[in-house]
């Protein structure tokens, strides 16, 4: 009987051992998953409806292009951090724009948003570029 109390002690402890793990693994995986996104706030947009100096016949065209608070904080959210040299510099040619400042993290940064879904951010120490695909399209309307 014995026996028995302490097999079925060691198997107790051995099941709760399991779930332990378990639930810490889940958990693990609940935060590794969960969408972590930057702080975005002082959103100032400082120019709409810009077109680039070279492209002057686009001036009448590029007016139209006009964003709001939301959609800076919305396109930060969901367009996709790219790898600088991934993409070539010809995306600085597209015409339309607008831009301004904000804050990340608490950091101060300048933006300029093409639109092509296209965005820059850069400040004295810091540069990054973030392009929107297909789905950051269809949750960021006017952007691309």
């Amino acid at each position: 009987m014995i026996n028995q109390q302490h097999i079925y002690s060691k198997l107790l402890s051995t099941v709760n051992a399991i779930q332990k793990i378990l639930i810490s693994c889940t958990l693990l995986l609940i935060t590794a998953c969960t969408n972590h996104q930057t702080p975005i706030d002082n959103i100032q947009i400082t120019q709409q409806g810009q077109n680039i100096e070279n492209r002057p016949a686009m001036h009448d065209v590029c007016k139209g292009f006009h964003i709001n608070d939301s959609q800076v904080h919305d396109f930060f959210n969901n367009a996709k951090m790219i790898e600088q040299g991934a993409l070539n510099e010809h995306y600085k040619k597209l015409p339309c724009f607008a831009s301004g400042t904000v804050s990340l993290n608490g950091e101060h940064y300048q933006w300029i948003i093409r639109a092509g879904g296209i965005g820059e951010f850069f400040n004295k120490t810091n540069q990054f570029t973030k392009i929107c695909g297909i789905k950051c399209c269809d949750k960021v309307q006017g952007v691309c």
